[in-house]
């Protein structure tokens, strides 16, 4: 999109340069990318109209398809950028498009001339080389203040300001001549050490090309790779998929991704051919550490995560071990479509849905009826299995799970997955808790960077009164992925189990600052707030985790009952809509064994907790921690269950 004419404009505390394409705040560059530039551009031109959002599209994404959601994104980015909370300059009018509605005012051009002339050129050294001078050169703002009185006072000192100007330019240009020289010269003996990565998702080229599955598919096979290195922190898929539907600054997003280093990339798929081109940058200097461009037949995808991954690890100087090494280079297949497949099949498995994970099995299958010594494929299908048993019964969940690993470990022992798929197995399913550590111990060694596996072995270390060790597990997973609300929800978890209570409240509080809606979280803050006797607290984080998961018409009716008959007012009430809800779903039995806790009554929650034996619910695993069976552990028919369970002779 090109300007529309030499004009500047000036609205509340802010300037807006067409020539140059800047916009100011009070006299400094407030950052943004192009595209967001070009949208406040063309709103300002329209000052106080309505501009549809095709015309929208059209102008700023001339040529190319976009979405509706990428031009809801740049929105959403260009109001942070003018901290337009209320929507004060950007209105949207719902179903046609946004209004710019501040008061614009038009900047003669005179005035401009002088004003920019400096900035526009230093402008271009710093960005080229992101360096912070350790003495400021002077700011835009002192520019302004000289230039602004009026274009008759430019004109008339003219000579003297760009005397000042080319001083200044000399200054600096001296300034990054020199600091960029020395950065070389560092950068040429100073071997950088191992850090944090983040691999960005690969941006599609390819808007209807169907492949959208391959920009994360090759992101998360990076991922997995550089995982299996010990040294290398390596942000998972999980903390990066959010960000392949957005607009991209690699930096920023390193920084709030806390890591050291960024891989970011584009993808484009043209019959049989692939183009993929990648940039490793460093986050802290904005160096560029490594970039290549690829152009390879399709079945040659194998090539490219290979250099890809073997040049991040020589730019890192990472040393790997023999191990490590034959499982960084190795190809567990050597047929391309297999490979497809398979990659499809991980796409499917990481959306973490019913229909998701139900794909993924068919994915992995393909591959497997490709490929019949596909360990990898085999892996994944146990996965999909044991992780959650999403879509099928436990009892035919397990079994699955168990038949695809074993499979798998058959043709290689080296696999981390396929070795956590097996400690699931064992923990939730077959109550094996030696067999379990020793599968979930042998898991994290083939795969240190998987932060699933530390989930679930936290989860089984809680299980098993561990708290030491399950505390430990649950910091690594923060570590791997620090801003995921459930990371920190799982050590929230942690704590109540260990009956401390006051710190779980805490942790809970910090997820539900970064995401009010995480349902989990409030289930368990209730939790914790019934075992301090904040009864009120309790009732009110159920009820908002039922608005949450869908469940909002029971919390009238569930208001009513603690209004008139307190906390077991409120649990009878919940104990009459779940018994309605088991007409039409199935309803666990240690479901109800939880309400009947609650209303005091022993005698149906053991009867309940048997029942739940009977069915082999695995939720069960966790019954020797949880802190609202307290009541129960001195029944000898609770310590009958936990027998059953193998948690005591």
């Amino acid at each position: 999109m090109s300007p529309a004419g030499n004009r500047s404009y000036e609205f509340g505390d802010f300037r807006v340069d067409a020539v140059e394409r800047v916009l100011l705040r009070e006299g400094e560059r407030v950052p943004m990318t192009q595209k967001v530039f070009d949208l406040l551009l063309l709103l300002v031109e329209n000052n106080g109209h309505v501009v549809e959002k095709d015309r929208l599209m059209k102008e700023v994404w001339p040529g190319t398809f976009v979405e509706e959601g990428n031009l809801t994104q740049n929105i959403s980015l260009l109001r942070k950028a003018l901290r337009d909370d209320g929507h004060q300059y950007i209105q949207t009018v719902a179903r046609r498009g946004y209004r710019f509605a501040g008061r614009v005012h038009e900047v003669p051009d005179a005035d401009h001339e002088i004003i920019f002339e400096s900035h526009s050129r230093s402008s271009v050294v710093v960005e080229e080389h992101h360096d912070e001078p350790a003495v400021a050169p002077p700011s835009t703002r002192a520019l302004l203040d000289v230039a602004t009185p009026g274009a008759r006072w430019a004109r008339a000192n003219r000579p003297l300001l760009l005397a000042v100007v080319l001083t200044g330019l000399t200054i600096v240009a001296g300034y990054f001549f020199f600091a960029n020289r020395a950065r070389d010269e560092r950068a040429a003996t100073a071997a950088p050490g191992p850090g944090s990565i983040a691999v960005l998702p690969f941006q599609s080229l390819n808007a209807n090309s169907g492949d959208e599955f391959l920009s994360l598919a090759l992101t998360d096979a990076l991922i997995s790779r550089l995982s299996n290195i010990k040294q290398a922190k390596v942000r998972p898929t999980s903390a990066v998929q959010k960000y392949s539907a957005v607009p991209r600054e690699a930096i920023a997003i390193g920084k709030e991704l806390r890591v050291d280093s960024v891989l970011d990339g584009t993808i484009q798929r043209e019959g049989d051919r692939i183009r993929v081109s990648v940039q490793f940058v460093d986050v802290k200097t904005g160096a560029t550490l490594w970039s290549h461009a690829f152009d390879e037949q399709f079945t040659n995808l194998f090539s490219v995560e290979d250099t890809i991954s073997e040049r991040i690890a020589q730019n890192m100087i990472l040393k790997l071990s023999e191990d490590e090494r034959a499982r960084f280079a190795k190809h567990y297949t050597n047929n391309p479509q297999a490979h497809e497949f398979f990659l499809q099949g991980r796409f499917y498995l990481n959306k973490f849905t019913e229909d998701g994970t139900r794909l993924a099995r068919q994915y992995f299958q393909k591959a497997i009826d490709q490929d019949l010594r596909y360990a990898q494929a085999y892996a994944g299908l146990g996965e999909s299995y044991a992780f959650g048993e999403i879509g099928l019964p436990p009892d035919q969940a397990f079994p699955k799970a168990r038949d695809a690993a074993t499979r798998a470990l058959e043709i290689d022992d080296t696999l981390g997955e396929a070795h956590a798929a097996l400690a699931q197995v064992a923990f939730l399913w077959d109550w094996d808790w030696a067999a379990a550590d020793k599968q979930f111990k042998r898991a994290i060694e083939l795969t240190p960077g998987d932060p699933e596996i530390h989930h679930m072995y936290a989860h089984y270390l809680s299980a098993m009164g561990r708290f030491d060790e399950a505390l430990s597990e649950s910091q690594r997973l923060l570590e791997l992925d620090p801003l995921s609300p459930a990371s920190r929800n799982h050590l929230g978890w942690h704590y109540l189990y260990a009956r401390q209570f006051d710190k779980a409240i805490e942790q809970y509080k910090m997820v539900l600052v970064v995401d009010p809606n995480f349902a989990e979280a409030h289930r368990q803050l209730a939790d914790a707030y019934s075992q301090k006797g904040q009864i009120e607290d309790s009732i009110a984080e159920m009820n908002k985790r039922f608005e949450l998961i869908g469940r909002g018409d029971d919390v009238p009716g569930l208001k009513k009952a603690f209004a008139a008959g307190g906390w077991r007012g409120f649990w009878q009430k919940r104990l009459e809509l779940v018994r309605e809800r088991s007409k039409r779903t199935f309803i666990a039995s240690s479901d109800y064994a939880y309400i009947y806790i609650m209303l005091k009554d022993k005698v149906n929650a053991l009867n309940m907790l048997e029942q739940a034996l009977r069915e082999h619910d695995h939720s069960l695993v966790y019954l020797n921690v949880e802190c609202y069976w307290d009541p129960l552990r001195e029944e000898p028919r609770f310590k009958g269950v936990l027998q059953r369970l193998h948690f005591s002779e």
